[in-house]
């Protein structure tokens, strides 16, 4: 939730890349309860999704289990990987960093 936090701090600034933060979570066991206590909790406004089978983000990312971070274009393209631990994940600056050299070097992703 730490990294939530600190990604809602900085909200102004990905949505003023045009960029949409959605947190995909695997491993909430208190199903979507437990994402409304996550919400409520870091009084986040970005989009909070469940993925217990790993059907979808599985095809982003099959290891198990990863905190990495994907930076995915509109066409559904990962074009930036920071890679994470359950302790230690991206931060909001450097995901901010990622998104800006993204548009910088390909201005229709």
């Amino acid at each position: 939730m730490k990294q939530l936090v600190e990604l809602q701090k900085q909200a102004k600034q990905f949505e003023d890349l045009h960029t949409e933060i959605i947190v995909v979570y695997r491993e909430e066991r208190s199903g979507v309860d437990g994402l409304k206590r996550i919400k409520a909790g870091s009084k986040t406004t970005f989009t909070l999704a469940l993925d217990l089978d790993k059907k979808s983000s599985g095809a982003y990312s099959p290891k198990k289990p990863d905190f990495s971070n994907y930076v995915i274009d509109r066409t559904g393209v990962i074009r930036k990987i920071l890679p994470g631990t359950k302790v230690r994940r991206a931060s909001a600056d450097q995901l901010l960093k990622a998104v800006k050299k993204i548009q910088t070097t390909n201005p229709e992703s």
